[in-house]
């Protein structure tokens, strides 16, 4: 029998431990940053409710931080399940009496079907029977309505941070050699849009109200891998003619600030290359280059806004590599 050396076992035993003691500071240091740095989670959620005056409040209070996105909404059970099966979704609001199935009902079918963000149900009836058998289904909290906003603003934060320690304890995970234990939805997707973030950031446009219109938009992009033509707005995000009509033009206004963002950069770094890559990708040189005539005053029109290009550069951009 070949036995190993006793200087080759030290030396298995020594790198092993250092790379336990590698992944032991990162766990404290991922501590310290889910403490006092929540502020960068980028977290998607859904809303199931067939009452819209909570629907209203919870995305508000949602939407409120630029990290959240509202991937979608649903006033019944079935439309959130098969929504559900499409998207990513990280937090699940679900309320627990909605007609035709509960919502208890509702998140074991998602289980059933592999579908498994974070669930926090609400819910009017607060008894104990019930309390338990929404645990029991695999909730991560239950919330009693009339909803309390600052309970509620606390209890989103907490499963982020959870979300995002889990996220960082599997890539500790992998830096160590093991297989990761813990689970979490397509962290790839997820980095893509803190890219689109990140750019939408350097746009200068994440105060503009179309801001959050455009991330729920090319979040579905990422999830599905469409192009913007291939979007059916109606049955996907629920647009009617007139919201979509709405939403474009918060959109393009939006747009046209960056493009000026952008044209105002120029004018100072006419050769960066980063600044031509996002004017090519996002806007199409022809129309920075007519926004920065304007901006020198030789032409009254300045360049245009194609929704279409947009999306798609933008899609594109969250793929590079940086």
């Amino acid at each position: 029998m070949h036995k190993t050396s006793p200087l080759k076992k030290g030396c298995c035993w020594l790198n092993k431990n250092v790379k336990i003691q590698e992944a032991s500071k990162s766990f404290q240091k991922l501590q310290f940053e889910n403490v006092y740095a929540l502020g960068g989670i980028f977290m998607n959620f859904y809303i199931a409710d067939d009452d819209p005056d909570t629907i209203d409040l919870l995305s508000d209070l949602i939407e409120n931080d630029f990290n959240n996105s509202i991937v979608g909404v649903a006033d019944n059970p079935q439309q959130a399940y098969d929504d559900l099966l499409r998207l990513r979704v990280d937090i699940m609001l679900v309320d627990y009496g909605m007609p035709v199935m509960s919502g208890i009902q509702l998140i074991e079918k998602l289980k059933a079907a592999n579908s498994q963000p974070h669930f926090i149900m609400m819910s009017s009836v607060s008894d104990a029977r019930t309390r338990t058998a929404a645990y029991q289904a695999g909730i991560d909290f239950f919330l009693e309505k009339p909803i309390n906003l600052a309970e509620t603003k606390h209890i989103i934060r907490l499963i982020a941070g959870y979300t995002l320690m889990t996220d960082k304890l599997n890539r500790i995970f992998e830096l160590v050699g093991s297989s990761a234990p813990y689970h979490l939805p397509q962290s790839q997707q997820r980095q893509q849009v803190d890219r689109i973030k990140s750019i939408l950031r350097f746009l200068g446009i994440t105060a503009e109200t179309g801001c959050q219109d455009i991330i729920r938009i090319i979040s579905l992009m990422v999830d599905q891998k469409l192009g913007f033509s291939d979007i059916d707005f109606a049955s996907v995000l629920h647009f009617d003619a007139h919201t979509k009509k709405i939403v474009f033009q918060r959109i393009r206004r939006a747009l046209k600030v960056g493009l000026n963002n952008l044209a105002n950069m120029f004018l100072d770094y006419p050769e960066n290359e980063i600044l031509m890559e996002y004017a090519n990708n996002l806007f199409g040189y022809k129309n920075v280059h007519n926004e920065v005539l304007k901006l020198k005053g030789v032409q009254n029109n300045g360049g245009q806004i194609s929704l279409q290009h947009f999306f798609d550069g933008l899609l594109q951009e969250s793929i590079i590599e940086k």
